[in-house]
């Protein structure tokens, strides 16, 4: 299996279909879509591309999601795929390698 160095040095193993590494993280973020309200949804990975996450709330996955992770504005993504309570979402516009750094660093730390 193909592997992709990380920022940090760490190599994470690709799926076939994964173009970029994932960080492993843990931690509670708040969660909405159009005409809802915030709840909460645990991370489990987050990329410079997207992230998964898993959310007791369902999800309606034709709308955008909207999460708030700790020091940055409020980031949009789309519902790729779901598997019950597991959503891997895509965001809109991808994240800069430092800024993904910081906030793996941040809720690895708080999380």
């Amino acid at each position: 299996m193909e592997q992709l160095q990380n920022i940090d040095g760490f190599t994470t193993p690709l799926s076939d279909n994964r173009k970029v590494a994932r960080e492993i993280v843990e931690a509670e973020i708040f969660v909405r879509q159009s005409d809802s309200q915030l709840f909460r949804a645990t991370l489990s990975d987050l990329s410079v591309s997207g992230f998964k996450m898993n959310s007791y709330t369902d999800l309606d996955e034709k709308k955008p999601v909207y999460i708030r992770l700790p020091g940055i504005q409020t980031l949009s993504a789309t519902i790729k795929w779901s598997d019950h309570e597991d959503y891997g979402c895509a965001f809109n516009i991808d994240l800069h390698p430092a800024v993904l750094q910081h906030l793996v660093n941040k809720l690895r730390e708080f999380g």
